[in-house]
């Protein structure tokens, strides 16, 4: 042995017991991290050395999963077989048998793709079965099993082309089978699908009919005024009401108009009826139309849903009709009402009707909870803020070794975890947590946050009752550098960490479906456009998603929208969520409007809650700072003049 590595031997022999068992993990780790450079590299010599030294490392079949997808296009089904069932209790198991069912439908291999097949419902996958199937003949009951892919909307994979095919030819009436398919690619919006599946009729006619569907529903407003011509018959009915509803969602008064002009010409049904009168109402409410709340509340009761009662009260909040408001909230299902939203808002109303008493008791049981609504009811009445921090473990002492020992799952996501893997350590964890009882999971999330794994301590004690650990839900991670930046750009601490709460949970590596990256959720090209300003060359992904760059960015974007709107928090909030121009459009037309009537009556309900969040994180983040700070001080009336000098 070297000299250098005996004395590091020696050094480590001195260290007690537990100080010993973390330089070892330490080590391992470090060997994990050389393993997985030596596959990138395919320096086959040096990742077995490396892997030798891993046997008994938690998460060491990670490493064999990185090797053994390096062969899988050349793998025998023997092998594959036996390495899913070494691994069956991983979650990684699921995607290599996908990665598996991909190599065998190119090798055409169809045998070995049924017998591998696990019943995955996903598009590609399932088409692949049904066209093995039809492959290896195996055609006992295969028009039910393609029947239910068959019966959607939207466009199937090439796969499914041959099914579809020989479902087809095999079935007793092609024609309803096809139309039955168009009906369902219009109800969901896919005109493209059904002109092409028009393209399979023998009959000239029906496909003329599609193309005047397709018509109805680029052209509706056009199409309403020819499509009468056909004459009464079930299929024209569906595409008066198809039209009608598409010109609903554009032009409610329009629709409304025709509607009228052709209910009594055809033979619509009852629920035909009852539908289009609901959709032009609740089109008419959303595009702020007056006519809204005649129409709403002209519904049957059978037919006001949840999002007619819903939109009955937000026109009388709009409208400020606070007697209209009191009854539609009282006409709401109780479960409805019961809603901290309407409590408030019943209060709000009875305190403008003059009912003050019955006001002060709603704000006064509403102020008891720890949430927006809550902390604005406290205001109303002068009460402090329900934020009581009560730890998620109580007192009790949470043995991690001991929880971890017995739940392998929770073991390697640790692992992988410190190693970099997070989409491995998710899956691992939240595994994992199925087989816990509500007591475990409390020390689960406990321990996730010991590690500083935030947004998976916060997902993890959301799925308990438990919402009163604040220092677990709220954390303040990158404190350095986000009171920097906030300080910079004179921007409010808590409401900065509310906005990065709400955006990410504070994963620094979050990603979201539309492509927003990072701790503060930016777009990339919001991120481009701001680091232009700032004098930076133009960033890529991993350089807005480094921490340091995120914070920076996102406080300059903010302070932008701040400044763009005067400073009105919840304006710029929204701005931050929806975009400036959504906000512009939303600003009251002549009177300034109370803050929590125009985040109320917000028409994005994903901008409505998240207003609502980044306010309500913000006070508990005062919470955390020791700051005597009232959500109201953060709501200034929303003025119609707001935005107008730095509008582009």
């Amino acid at each position: 042995m070297p000299t250098q590595s005996l004395v590091i031997l020696l050094c480590l022999l001195l260290l007690p017991g537990g100080l010993w068992a973390q330089a070892d993990l330490q080590q391992q780790r470090r060997l994990f991290s050389a393993a997985e450079q030596a596959i990138a590299q395919g320096d086959d010599a040096r990742f077995r050395a490396v892997r030798s030294r891993l046997d008994g490392y938690p998460i060491a079949a990670y490493l064999d999963l990185d090797a053994f997808r390096k062969t899988l296009v050349d793998a025998r089904p023997e092998a594959v077989r036996a390495f899913l069932k070494r691994h069956q209790d991983y979650p990684f198991r699921y995607r290599l048998l996908g990665e598996w069912l991909d190599v065998l439908a190119k090798r055409k291999d169809w045998s070995g793709y049924i017998d591998f097949y696990d019943g995955r419902k996903d598009a590609l996958p399932e088409c692949r079965y049904l066209l093995a199937r039809l492959r290896s003949g195996k055609t006992d009951g295969l028009m039910k099993a393609i029947e239910k892919r068959w019966m959607t909307g939207y466009s199937q994979p090439k796969a499914c082309d041959d099914p579809f095919a020989w479902f087809l030819d095999h079935s007793s009436d092609r024609d309803a089978l096809l139309w039955l398919r168009i009906e369902k690619a219009f109800k969901a919006r896919r005109p493209s699908l059904a002109r092409y599946l028009a393209r399979q009729f023998e009959d000239a006619q029906q496909k003329q009919l599609v193309d005047r569907w397709v018509q109805a529903h680029r052209e509706p407003e056009k199409s309403l005024a020819t499509l009468p011509k056909l004459g009464d018959s079930p299929r024209v009915r569906k595409m008066i009401l198809h039209a009608l509803d598409r010109l609903a969602r554009r032009d409610s008064e329009s629709a409304l108009k025709h509607w009228s002009a052709l209910r009594g010409r055809f033979a619509f049904s009852t629920g035909e009826q009852g539908r289009i009168d609901r959709r032009i109402a609740l089109s008419a409410a959303l595009q702020h139309k007056p006519m809204a709340k005649k129409l709403l509340r002209a519904l049957p009761d059978d037919l006001k849903t949840d999002t007619v009662h819903l939109w009955l009260a937000r026109i009388n909040l709009r409208d400020e009709d606070w007697i209209g408001l009191i009854r539609s909230i009282r006409s709401m299902p109780q479960r409805l009402a019961d809603e901290a939203e309407w409590v408030y808002w019943l209060a709000r109303a009875y305190d403008e009707a003059g009912k003050e008493s019955k006001a002060e008791e709603l704000f006064t049981r509403l102020s008891q909870r720890g949430s927006y609504y809550g902390f604005l009811a406290a205001d109303r009445v002068g009460r402090d803020y329900a934020i009581r921090q009560q730890s998620v473990t109580g007192d009790a002492t949470v043995d991690e070794q001991r929880l971890l020992d017995g739940h392998p799952g929770l073991l390697r996501a640790r692992e992988l975890f410190f190693v970099g893997r997070r989409d491995d350590a998710r899956r691992e964890w939240f595994q994992g947590l199925r087989k816990l009882n509500q007591q475990q999971i409390r020390q689960a999330a406990s321990i996730a946050a010991r590690w500083k794994w935030y947004d998976n301590a916060i997902k993890t004690v959301a799925k308990t009752p438990h919402r009163t650990d604040y220092n677990l839900r709220f954390p303040m991670p990158f404190r350095e550098q986000v009171l920097a930046n906030a300080r910079n750009q004179d921007l409010d601490l808590s409401v900065v960490y509310g906005l990065m709460r709400r955006e990410s949970l504070f994963d620094p590596l979050a990603r979201s479906r539309v492509g927003a990256l990072g701790l503060m959720q930016l777009m990339p090209a919001t991120a481009r456009r701001v680091a232009k300003q700032l004098g930076w060359k133009k960033p890529g992904a991993d350089d807005i998603l480094a921490v340091d760059n995120n914070i920076r960015l996102g406080t300059s974007y903010f302070r932008s929208v701040l400044d763009r709107f005067d400073a009105n928090i919840p304006l710029a909030a929204a701005a931050y969520n929806a975009g400036p121009r959504n906000v512009q459009k939303w600003l009251p037309e002549d009177e300034p409007l109370a803050a929590d009537l125009w985040v109320e009556t917000v028409p994005f309900k994903e901008t409505r809650n998240y207003i609502q969040a980044v306010l309500a994180y913000a006070s508990i983040f005062d919470k955390h700072l020791g700051r005597d700070v009232r959500i109201s001080s953060r709501m200034d009336a929303v003025r119609p003049d707001y935005g107008e000098s730095t509008l582009r």
